[in-house]
Parts: structure tokens; C-alpha cells; sequence
């Protein structure tokens, strides 16, 4: 039994990548590649929802007791029965849950990586409407939080880092960081610079000559490597 400790992970481990989509009604995945148990202490349940984060909409609930789990991904960290955790997990043929609210024996990941990433879509998305835009020049730590709905968690990009570094969180070096997640450069000291990736080795972030744009890793110099958002 898992206990109620802060939960942000930053490996990936050794679970492995899948092909086959993770969304609703699609995909190749497993009927299960782990199971669970919802707790919570309502005894209502967890609300299933369309996407790893609050901000998507809710379509159904999972009720207390077992569950199936097909496959997991980072998205918003919630503070539910099992402390803090970045994890969701997908449930088939429904949608997302919180893995805050389900004891799967572990902090970290016990399914394969869900192929499907929402949440990071639409950080992506964010930038790619903002193509060309210099609204955001000097305001990278900003641009890359309005990205995933947030703002004013970081007082900079380098705060940023320090703090996945002392997470144990930080993925130094790695150039292939998965799509969503935010990459980091030691420039402009002492405030750093950050972008999001689209998971095909190039980012989106701001100073793209000049402007919001989408460039390949590592492009600039310094680089520090990758982290999932913590917010």
C-alpha cells in the first residue's frame, strides 16, 4: 500500500512505449495493462475525464473499488488520496483519471506511456496560434505556463529548473524529450530560458529569431534538458 507522499515523478522508467492510439474508442492498446483501486474519501468515486488535466471535461465517474488502466501519461498534478501526482491514468473505453485518487502500488509509472498526450496538444496548439508573435519576447517562463492554462508559478525559466533538478525531475541532456514536455537552456543568466516540445525534436517557445517560433533541438546554446510541467 502506497503511502500519501508527494508524488512527481520524473522517470519514465523502464515501462515501455506502445504503438496504438490512447484515446477514447481507439486504438490497439491492451484491455488492461494494470489495474487499481479507487479510493476516495467521498466514496463517490473519481471523475473520468476526457483529457489529463481539470480544465477537460468531465464524462463520467469511476467508482470506488477496482480498475482497469491501459496505459498512463503526465498531465496536471492533483493532491487527492495518494498525495500529489502528475500521473493519469486512462481507463478504456472511458477516459482519464487521476492516478491521486488510485493505489496501483507504486508513485510512478505501472502501465505503458499513452501514445495520446491532450493535454499537450493543446500547449502546442497555444504556440502554434502565436506563430511569428514577439507579445511574449522576455517572457518565456510565461508564455510556456499560459501554454498549459497557468501562470505566475515560476519567477523564471531557471527557477523553473532548479526546481525539477531538486525534484529529481530533470532530465539532463536528453534531446528527446517527450511531446509536452518543457525544455530548458541556461541563457540570459540568470533567468534561463524554456520552450515546450512537440515530441519530434523540435520545441515552440519564444526568442525564436525574435519571435514565437518552432525551431530544432538544441538550437540555442546551454542547453539543460527536459522536465514535465510541475503545474
Amino acid at each position: 500500500m502506497r503511502t500519501a507522499l508527494i508524488r512527481i515523478t520524473a522517470r519514465l522508467t523502464a515501462v515501455t512505449l506502445i504503438g496504438g492510439a490512447a484515446v477514447l474508442g481507439a486504438g490497439t492498446l491492451p484491455a488492461h495493462a494494470a489495474t487499481g483501486t479507487v479510493v476516495t474519501d467521498s466514496g463517490t468515486g473519481v471523475t473520468i475525464r476526457s483529457g489529463n488535466a481539470t480544465t477537460f471535461g468531465a464524462v463520467g465517474t469511476q467508482p470506488n473499488g477496482p480498475v482497469e488502466i491501459d496505459c498512463q501519461l503526465y498531465g496536471e498534478p492533483v493532491t487527492g488520496k495518494y498525495g500529489r501526482s502528475l500521473i493519469w491514468d486512462h481507463v478504456p473505453g472511458k477516459g482519464y483519471i487521476s492516478d491521486a485518487y488510485v493505489n496501483t502500488g507504486s508513485s510512478g509509472l505501472v502501465a505503458p506511456l499513452c501514445t495520446s498526450n491532450p493535454r499537450a496538444d493543446k500547449a502546442i496548439a497555444w504556440y502554434s496560434a502565436r506563430n511569428g508573435s514577439t507579445a511574449f519576447q522576455g517572457y518565456c517562463e510565461m508564455a510556456a505556463e499560459n501554454s498549459y492554462g497557468k501562470t505566475g508559478i515560476y519567477a523564471s525559466a531557471k527557477a523553473n529548473w532548479n526546481d525539477a533538478v531538486a525534484r529529481g525531475a530533470a532530465h539532463r541532456g536528453d534531446l528527446n524529450p517527450p511531446k509536452g514536455a518543457l525544455v530548458f537552456w541556461d541563457l540570459a543568466a540568470p533567468y534561463g530560458h524554456v520552450g515546450v516540445a512537440r515530441g519530434d525534436g523540435y520545441f515552440w517557445a519564444t526568442s525564436v529569431g525574435g519571435k514565437i517560433g518552432l525551431a530544432k533541438l538544441p538550437y540555442f546554446n546551454s542547453y539543460l534538458g527536459w522536465a514535465w510541467p510541475n503545474f
